[in-house]
């Protein structure tokens, strides 16, 4: 045995749906390292991060854990968590008791724990969406953070006969703190008077109407420090450049990019932060029909750009280009971050395990690359150049929606959106098409939606606004 120095703090979970047989494993944790035989390694990446030993004693499993060292990183922190939920699903564990040393994090540990738990499985029968139950009490950053990526997962996860422009609308409402955060929508004819021709035009071959939301944290009284602006296609068929139909129901969360940024806003309104911010999502569904949007349709952007239409399933880019130009009018932010399951090219370049990150401004650029590291949500710094850009140059229009040939789709696709953010702005692009879904989950997250981009962002916001 492993004997640890007596802890001074416990959780302890329950199973849900018990079993007939109750099998209960007993955790300790030591913020101490060590030395002794026989323990066996956690490594992620090559780094070790703990070392623990497991065994049954009187038909009780046993889980020591040495942490290497005590570490802020985050991902650290938290993974101890899903490591103990994994163990608990491998040996059927019906009952937990946790006891951790003075230096581990509990509150990060018991929040890896309930994240990995976590999944949406709302349509099957007998189903629960998590499958162990506790009274450990969380802290208010990290439940807040809990449950607004718990939502951000229920959007994402949603067919798109539920989760549509307008559901999303009513049910995202009912998850902020108003008391912190004004909420607006804008409704079809108010797209119209105001002249976001390019999302409409994505979203006229759907009977589906659009929404537009905007969120402003409340008694702002300057220009805001950072604006987050989502993609939110609730259904991308592609629209007359039809997808082909293999895969093609996963096209429901390509509105992952808006569920990302109103879930961002749900976290920040349960906190008091010490920068102004605003938020602002189109919601559309791209469909083909009679009336849908065609192939060398050209349309007059909100800022006044024309853009020739090449591809239809191009489309989010010019859902963002009008809210971008749009937000960043009305609330004229130092910083803009957008989201968007915006192309398949990021994921032939990057795999499903980093974002492909886009970006005007080194540091930010650093502090987010760093953010990623530290939470495992990790981007990429991808390129920008003036090389891709003249690829959307046409001698017809001031712009087309694609780039020439097949080649660097990631890249064009974000030359194209930053032809929309306004000078001396400081602008972040984070394609998230490879990471918002995996269907065997990953290290901290269970199988489907996997919530990528909150805890990055509550990460850099800590650092780059110092909160």
């Amino acid at each position: 045995m492993y004997d640890l120095a007596s802890p001074i703090m416990k959780a302890q979970f329950n199973l849900i749906n018990k079993s007939n047989q109750s099998i209960k494993l007993s955790v300790d944790v030591s913020d101490k390292s060590s030395n002794k035989k026989d323990l066996k390694k956690y490594s992620y990446n090559k780094i070790c991060i703990f070392k623990y030993f497991i065994d049954i004693t009187n038909s009780k499993y046993n889980l020591k854990i040495y942490l290497e060292k005590i570490s802020k990183n985050h991902f650290n922190k938290s993974v101890l968590g899903s490591f103990i939920y994994d163990n608990s699903i491998k040996y059927s564990i019906s009952q937990i008791s946790i006891n951790v040393s003075n230096g581990v994090d509990i509150n990060a540990l018991v929040f890896g724990f309930l994240q990995k738990d976590f999944i949406y499985s709302k349509y099957k029968v007998n189903s629960f969406l998590k499958k162990y139950k506790t009274n450990f009490k969380l802290s208010n950053h990290y439940l807040s953070l809990l449950n607004s990526i718990n939502f951000l997962k229920e959007l994402v996860t949603e067919p798109s006969n539920i989760i549509y422009p307008t559901s999303f609308t009513k049910k995202t409402i009912s998850q902020i703190n108003k008391q912190n955060v004004k909420v607006s929508s804008l409704n079809k004819n108010q797209i119209t008077k105001i002249g976001l021709n390019c999302l409409l035009a994505v979203s006229q071959g759907s009977k589906r109407e659009p929404m537009v939301m905007e969120f402003i944290k409340k008694n702002n009284k300057k220009n805001v420090d950072i604006l987050f602006v989502g993609k939110g296609v609730c259904f991308d068929s592609g629209g007359i450049s039809i997808k082909p139909s293999g895969g093609m129901e996963d096209m429901k969360w390509d509105m992952a990019g808006a569920a990302v940024t109103v879930s961002i806003i749900k976290y920040l309104s349960a906190l008091k932060t010490n920068f102004t911010y605003a938020g602002i999502v189109g919601l559309v569904e791209n469909m083909p029909s009679g009336n849908a949007y065609k192939p060398g349709d050209i349309i007059k952007s909100y800022k006044g750009i024309n853009v020739e239409v090449l591809n239809t399933d191009a489309e989010g880019r010019l859902v963002l280009a009008d809210i971008i130009t749009y937000g960043c009018e009305k609330y004229k932010p130092k910083l803009v971050i957008d989201f968007a399951t915006l192309t398949g090219a990021i994921m032939v370049a990057l795999g499903q395990h980093y974002a492909g990150l886009f970006c005007n401004d080194d540091k930010l650029a650093d502090i987010l690359y760093h953010s990623g590291l530290d939470t495992n949500e990790k981007v990429w710094r991808m390129p920008l150049h003036d090389d891709f850009d003249k690829e959307l140059n046409s001698p017809f229009v001031d712009l087309k929606n694609i780039g020439a040939g097949r080649y660097g789709g990631s890249v064009t696709a974000a030359q194209f959106l930053q032809r929309f953010v306004p000078k001396n702005t400081k602008w972040a692009h984070l394609d998230i098409a490879g990471t918002t879904w995996k269907n065997g989950g990953d290290i901290m997250n269970n199988k489907g939606s996997t919530g990528f981009g909150l805890t990055l962002i509550a990460d850099f916001i800590s650092k780059y606004f110092k909160n």
